[in-house]
């Protein structure tokens, strides 16, 4: 390509430079007239010869790739749009989910997998808290989980600081 490129523009400067010896040497009148219209159309074929070497349907092919490699880039960058609004959403219910703790008087982490219901919209579907809830604690956060968040009993699982069950 880069060879192409100066093997055009030495063709245009020599070009050039024979049409401006041509022009000093030419008589004055009507043939010097005639030679700088003879000069310009060289000058302007040179400059124009490799439109004529294009290959048309080669540069289709290459925007038809082009085009295409956009469409996967932008469905690539939607698809991670998607993935980090779903962490953001699962970090938020989890930051819920410790307030609520927090509220009885327990410290705690919470994990939280969400679905997608729709265009993004995500939902809960299952919640692990760990840390020290006593019986009466975890029945409560469990209830409010489930009316709060929509969160079914089945989908949370409650660890103790030490990590059993």
């Amino acid at each position: 390509m880069m060879e192409q490129l100066r093997g055009w523009l030495l063709s245009v400067i020599a070009v050039s430079l024979l049409c401006a010896l041509a022009d000093t040497l030419m008589p004055p009148g009507a043939v010097k007239k005639a030679g700088k219209l003879i000069c310009g159309l060289v000058l302007a074929a040179a400059v124009l010869a490799p439109a004529v070497e294009l290959d048309v349907e080669e540069g289709g092919r290459w925007l038809e790739e082009y085009f295409s490699g956009t469409q996967d880039r932008e469905e690539e960058l939607k698809r991670q749009v998607e993935e980090a609004r779903k962490r953001i959403i699962e970090q938020e219910y989890a930051a819920y989910i410790v307030d609520k703790a927090a509220q009885m008087g327990v410290a705690c982490t919470a994990q939280v997998e969400c679905r997608a219901e729709g265009e993004g919209l995500y939902l809960p579907v299952r919640a692990q808290i760990t840390g020290p809830l006593a019986a009466g604690q975890r029945e409560e956060l469990s209830l409010a989980l489930e009316r709060d968040l929509g969160l079914p009993r089945e989908g949370q699982s409650y660890h103790s600081g030490e990590g059993a069950p």
